[in-house]
């Protein structure tokens, strides 16, 4: 192990280095600045890897490259491919804009528009019953609405109606009105 591990901290005392668990603070906020750091390089400049390269190559390739462990950086390539940030279209990493569904999941998020428009703002999204009707996990279809949520057509609610998950926006009254209302004027 290398002093450059940042999963492992080194303790001030004894000079060798004590495990840290999975949901410790210290992990997560250096796997955000991880996640953080490698999209920003993703975007600066899409990063090719060998078409047999395994996600560990992959992961030691742009951990060397940023300065972060293996196991951190195939950590944050975990994060960034599970929210549908990050796609491998052909040898290459590339950062998914905001606005785009994952390469993978544009038939999923088509269904999802198909959905969202037979339903009324506020109902719930039925994201288990999509994925039930397409065959894919529940988390595809969660990664698929990232587009919706970015556009504000969804939202997460932890709190919602029907408990947590995806909700259609309540879309807001107009601030004017267009209907003229009538008045007479006789007396």
């Amino acid at each position: 192990m290398n002093d450059t591990d940042l999963t492992f901290p080194t303790r001030v005392t004894g000079g060798h280095r004590d495990p840290v668990s999975k949901d410790s603070p210290a992990r997560l906020r250096r796997l955000a600045v991880a996640v953080l750091a490698l999209r920003r390089h993703l975007r600066k400049t899409p990063v090719t890897v060998p078409q047999s390269a395994s996600r560990a190559q992959a992961a030691r390739a742009l951990g060397s490259h940023l300065g972060l462990s293996q196991s951190l950086a195939a950590a944050a390539l975990g994060v960034l491919e599970q929210r549908g940030d990050l796609a491998i279209a052909g040898a290459t990493l590339i950062v998914v804009p905001a606005g785009q569904p994952h390469p993978d999941d544009v038939a999923i998020a088509d269904r999802i528009e198909e959905t969202a428009l037979a339903y009324r703002p506020g109902q719930a999204l039925p994201h288990g019953l999509i994925a039930l009707d397409l065959g894919v996990e529940a988390a595809r279809v969660r990664r698929a609405a990232r587009p919706f949520i970015s556009s504000g057509l969804l939202r997460y609610r932890l709190h919602g109606p029907h408990g947590p998950g995806l909700y259609l926006r309540e879309r807001p009254a107009p601030k004017y009105s267009t209907v003229r209302e009538e008045v007479s004027c006789t007396r």
